[in-house]
């Protein structure tokens, strides 16, 4: 895929703006096995304890790192301040150029073919904000906070840690494409869920949430 055809290919996608992860997802099997999870309406607050690996129970001071390593695939996410854990998988774009989203509320997608851990520019992540029975693995990600941590790993034990710079949230048709997904000289994360009212008509919410984060130590 050439460049020019890859950013158009972005435009597109973005104009949904992972709509997929805004929509009810597709969890009805899962729902029905989850009979022990309370009721809960999608603005409820989520009290369900996350396990955390003990190679990610040290705090973000321990996580830094202060030289450069390669770049690589994460496969999981801790996000310390909200009590986050979760796996993360690779997704692509679906066929009407929305970026995909893990079926799996619990899940979060990656973007890929797309930037890396550790590289220069817009790593993308995405993932639901509710399903059927309640919050999903994004619901609190709006009470995060400039100076908060995101810790990335994968297999290996490589680790990265990016630190939050603002979260914000747009109308869909009003977000700033560039920005989210577009080329930076910058190591960059960004985070993407819902917010805002839901449309039973559209069946999505009616925002997207963002968070803009930066690597720690990096340019």
């Amino acid at each position: 895929m050439t460049m020019l055809r890859w950013k158009l290919t972005i435009i597109t996608m973005l104009i949904a703006l992972a709509c997929s992860s805004c929509s009810a997802p597709e969890m009805r099997n899962k729902a029905e096995k989850q009979t022990d999870l309370p009721q809960t309406s999608t603005q409820s607050e989520s009290n369900s304890e996350i396990i955390r690996p003990n190679h990610l129970e040290k705090t973000s001071e321990d996580a830094v790192h202060t030289a450069p390593i390669d770049p690589f695939l994460p496969n999981h996410l801790y996000i310390p301040s909200i009590n986050v854990f979760a796996q993360i998988m690779p997704v692509g774009v679906t066929e009407d150029g929305r970026m995909d989203v893990p079926k799996d509320t619990e899940i979060v997608g990656i973007l890929q073919p797309g930037v890396l851990a550790g590289a220069k520019g817009n790593v993308i992540m995405d993932g639901h904000v509710d399903s059927y029975t309640g919050p999903a693995i994004f619901f609190n990600l709006k009470k995060l906070r400039p100076g908060d941590t995101i810790i990335v790993s994968n297999k290996t034990g490589q680790r990265l840690t990016y630190v939050v710079e603002s979260v914000e949230s747009f109308i869909t048709a009003e977000a700033p494409l560039e920005r989210i997904f577009g080329d930076t000289d910058e190591h960059r994360l960004n985070l993407i869920t819902c917010t805002g009212k839901y449309s039973r008509k559209k069946k999505e919410h009616e925002m997207r949430l963002v968070v803009f984060a930066k690597l720690q130590n990096g340019t």
